[in-house]
């Protein structure tokens, strides 16, 4: 009866440790985008920068911030009515605390002459997959993003196209661009 339940137990971890080692690794996108300083003057950084959706999310603001080392923090959506709490969040660090370990806030960005594309994580079950916005810069407060892809294997996937304008809105203090996922 000893050896029964023993042999049972054995067999029992054997199979266990076999599944295990054939489930897939759930790894997430790696950034295919250049962390690289911005020294330009085609953009500002002094603030962040915003869309606003009046169709598909009810007028609500996106935003995020831009830092001359070239990260992106942010993606942030708010009702247009909770606009100003959330500018205080940004001031007095709250929205830094609650983002800062979080892995789908964080991206980079770079700028070519008057192109402009960022690419963040995005929340989901893990893997975290990556995107990539990309458009034409129109002036140091204004940017059109035209499309909006995933890079795999040096390939353009997920592909479609938008229109999308962002604006720029002075805004002091800026949220800490300190994060563990962009190196």
């Amino acid at each position: 009866m000893v050896k029964n339940k023993f042999f049972i137990i054995i067999f029992a971890m054997y199979f266990i440790i076999q599944s295990c080692n054939k489930m897939p690794s759930s790894k997430d996108d790696e950034l295919s985008l250049h962390l690289r300083n911005y020294t330009g003057t085609e953009i500002k950084t002094e603030g962040y920068w915003y869309y606003y959706d009046t169709h598909s999310t009810g007028n609500r603001f996106t935003i995020y911030f831009f830092y001359k080392n070239g990260v992106i923090f942010g993606g942030v959506s708010v009702k247009d009515y909770n606009l100003a709490q959330r500018e205080e969040e940004f001031r007095n660090g709250q929205f830094y605390e609650w983002g800062k370990d979080t892995k789908y806030e964080w991206g980079v960005f770079n700028v070519d002459s008057n192109k402009i594309a960022f690419e963040r994580w995005y929340p989901g079950h893990p893997p975290l997959p990556t995107y990539i916005r990309a458009g034409k810069i129109i002036n140091d407060t204004t940017f059109v993003i035209t499309e909006v892809y995933r890079m795999k294997d040096g390939v353009k996937t997920d592909y479609s196209e938008e229109n999308v304008t962002y604006h720029f809105k002075k805004f002091s203090p800026k949220p800490d661009s300190t994060n563990n996922f962009v190196k």
